[in-house]
């Protein structure tokens, strides 16, 4: 009973002893639990804040949105034709900026069907659509679907990386958020479509349209509309040329939803989907990234990295306008290209040229073709960058600079052997013919390109002055004043030729070479303007003469039969022939257009084979672009301090009636011949009673000239 009675009062005890401190024991752990929580909340918070300022200052600026401008907006430079066509682009992304104005009410319907249909609802994000992905991503363990709406689709695009993580979406989340109070609903769809990539190298949907139908986007139909809806989500995939079945299946989807919606009726969507079956297989994609003068568009090219750097001519999307006549163009490339087929039939060593067109009063090149096709290993512009020895093409700056000094057209020199002492030995120049012609006029010798009588005038008029006058008149190469500079051995561009003729045929004003007329920048803000840069570097009496020179060179001389007899109306030009027929030339102009033709070897002094001179191998391509081009046709303007004046054709004299033949000669008055010939008065079985000639004003023509040896040194 004790016993009992203890067990008892001891368990009574270890209740009355274990019970009172058990309460105070839970009391404390809750606490616990509670202050561990708010602890833990309250560093949550402050990391997750501290997190979401981290992404906020990361976020991308929103500028680029609101002037189309910066690196998120890469925009093609676009080269403009003299009549503003567009000959060229160039760019990292192919894209055209369009408003919403432009685009149909069913791309519109399309895109936020396929895309976003609450679009107009929502204020950036859709909680159902993030919540959808949310389960999809966490059962994949990864970013698989995006939820995403077009606002933060477009948020997105803002990003420089296409980064996959669940920061970046929280932070396209706060961007999008962000875009939607800065803009309205249509200035963000306006942007998306402007932005989105389509395949195939082409951004925003204008230039989609372009290239998938060859049409503007406000032409697009209800089919083409459904068909470019769809591509943005995966533009491989459904690109409708490289998987048309996809794109198909793809544009019905987009039909289907628009009609769920309400945009479309069934009919609208059957004969939608029925109308893009059909032409499906027409989609090859057009070429967009036109080049139509592939060698003067990388003249420009360079000039422009040269002047704004590679990120403003990609990207910045420039408008430069040019001096490029698109129809000349066109013809210079044909006729270059069907001449060098000519000459390259038969020939294991292909043969180059090249054609240049610049307009004397202006300066603007209207047409360059700068080899047979611009290609990756053919890229060199032979207009510009090959420079080879002129020949006989060179000779008009001498009889310039001769008229200047003061010889006339009907002076007379004596074409006859010379030698010349030069380092090394001696040089006795030739003529091409072999021969002789004894004293000849600078007419004849200019048209008939006679070797010996030009070293002997360059000797006359000295080589310094002859490279003075014609470094004034355009060329800037290197030129060694030596007297066979006469027969054109000091190499030069065919563009520095061009412009120095263009002297000529502007009575002796040089104008400097223009390529682009003026640069606008995206928003159409003048960047540059280019005006014509002249000088007087002759006098107008001097071009008219060297004009009129040139002109019995086409009627007469050297390029009589290729040019003269083909072209109908009055034109003036140069053959040029290197030594040993490496370097075929022709130079010609009218008082509209001067134009150049090289025809040569790119390796070097290659011949291009006996007889092929410039009047055989160049002229006839001048031809062929001058008479396709349709130039129009005006007299070359005479001066009014010029005259002309008969004399004999063999001295140059004043022609009597005992001369066998005769010529109307120009001359600057002033300096015109006041001796009549007598030379043929001895010969003459005329009666001499019978002609009413004053004899006292005819006086002896100069002795003749013995041949000699002319000891000059010759710099080699």
């Amino acid at each position: 009973m004790y016993r009992k009675r203890k067990r008892r009062i001891d368990k009574d005890k270890r209740i009355k002893v274990f019970s009172p401190y058990k309460p105070r024991k839970e009391k404390g752990f809750k606490k616990g639990i509670i202050y561990a929580f708010l602890l833990c909340l309250t560093i949550g918070i402050g990391a997750g804040a501290g997190v979401i300022l981290a992404l906020l200052q990361e976020l991308p600026s929103l500028s680029s949105l609101e002037e189309y401008t910066g690196k998120s907006w890469a925009i093609p430079t676009k080269i403009y034709s003299i009549d503003n066509q567009i000959i060229a682009k160039f760019g990292t992304e192919e894209r055209e900026i369009i408003g919403l104005e432009d685009c149909p009410k069913d791309l519109i319907n399309a895109i936020i069907s396929i895309e976003d249909a609450n679009f107009y609802k929502h204020k950036g994000i859709s909680l159902k659509g993030i919540l959808r992905a949310f389960w999809v991503n966490l059962k994949a363990l990864r970013i698989k679907e995006g939820g995403s709406t077009i606002t933060q689709q477009l948020s997105k695009i803002l990003f420089l990386t296409r980064e996959r993580t669940f920061s970046r979406k929280i932070q396209e989340m706060i961007l999008a958020l962000k875009i939607e109070l800065g803009y309205t609903k249509d200035e963000i769809l306006e942007r998306y479509l402007n932005k989105i990539y389509f395949g195939h190298g082409i951004y925003g949907i204008e230039a989609a349209s372009n290239f998938y139908f060859n049409k503007s986007t406000k032409e697009l139909n209800l089919a083409e509309c459904a068909l470019l809806a769809g591509i943005p989500r995966a533009p491989n995939r459904y690109s409708p040329i490289l998987h048309p079945e996809s794109a198909i299946a793809r544009q019905s989807d987009v039909l289907n939803r628009m009609y769920a919606l309400g945009y479309i009726n069934s009919l609208q969507k059957e004969e939608a989907k029925k109308a893009m079956q059909k032409a499906i297989k027409k989609i090859k994609g057009h070429k967009i990234s036109i080049n139509k003068a592939p060698y003067f568009v990388e003249y420009i090219r360079q000039r422009l990295e040269e002047k704004y750097g590679e990120n403003a001519i990609y990207k910045g999307g420039l408008k430069v306008y040019t001096t490029l006549d698109l129809k000349m163009q066109h013809h210079a490339q044909q006729a270059l290209k069907e001449g060098l087929e000519r000459l390259n039939r038969g020939r294991k060593k292909k043969v180059e040229g090249a054609f240049i067109a610049i307009s004397p009063k202006t300066g603007y090149i209207k047409a360059m073709v700068g080899g047979s096709g611009f290609r990756k290993e053919n890229q060199l512009n032979r207009t510009v960058q090959a420079k080879r020895q002129p020949g006989s093409a060179f000779k008009p700056f001498l009889y310039a600079a001769a008229i200047e000094e003061g010889f006339t057209a009907a002076s007379t020199i004596m074409d006859s052997p010379v030698v010349y002492k030069c380092q090394g030995g001696t040089w006795a120049p030739h003529n091409y013919s072999g021969g002789f012609y004894g004293r000849v006029r600078l007419r004849k010798a200019l048209e008939k390109s006679i070797n010996v009588a030009s070293v002997k005038l360059m000797n006359k008029v000295t080589p310094k002055k002859v490279v003075d006058y014609a470094r004034n008149m355009g060329i800037k190469s290197v030129l060694r004043p030596n007297l066979s500079l006469a027969l054109g051995t000091s190499e030069v561009t065919p563009l520095e030729l061009v412009v120095a003729y263009s002297t000529f045929a502007n009575l002796g004003i040089r104008v400097e070479p223009i390529a682009i007329r003026y640069i606008e920048d995206r928003e159409g803000n003048s960047l540059m303007k280019n005006v014509p840069k002249r000088c007087r570097v002759l006098s107008e009496e001097t071009a008219y003469i060297i004009t009129s020179l040139l002109q019995g060179v086409v009627k007469r001389g050297t390029a009589a039969k290729t040019v003269g007899a083909r072209i109908p109306y009055p034109i003036a030009g140069k053959t040029g022939t290197s030594d040993n027929f490496v370097d075929a030339w022709f130079i010609g102009y009218t008082p509209d257009l001067c134009a150049g033709v090289w025809i040569g070897h790119d390796e070097g002094r290659i011949s291009l084979g006996k007889g092929q001179v410039g009047g055989v191998v160049a002229a006839p391509i001048f031809t062929d672009f001058f008479l396709r081009s349709n130039i129009p046709f005006h007299n070359f303007r005479v001066p009014q301090n010029i005259c002309y004046a008969r004399v004999c054709e063999e001295t140059g004299l004043l022609a009597t009636p005992f001369c066998p033949k005769t010529i109307n000669e120009v001359f600057i008055k002033g300096i015109e011949p006041v001796s009549y010939c007598i030379k043929h008065y001895k010969h003459s079985n005329t009666n001499y009673n019978t002609h009413t000639i004053d004899w006292d004003s005819i006086s002896k023509p100069e002795e003749e000239e013995e041949d000699s040896f002319d000891k000059v040194d010759l710099e080699e």
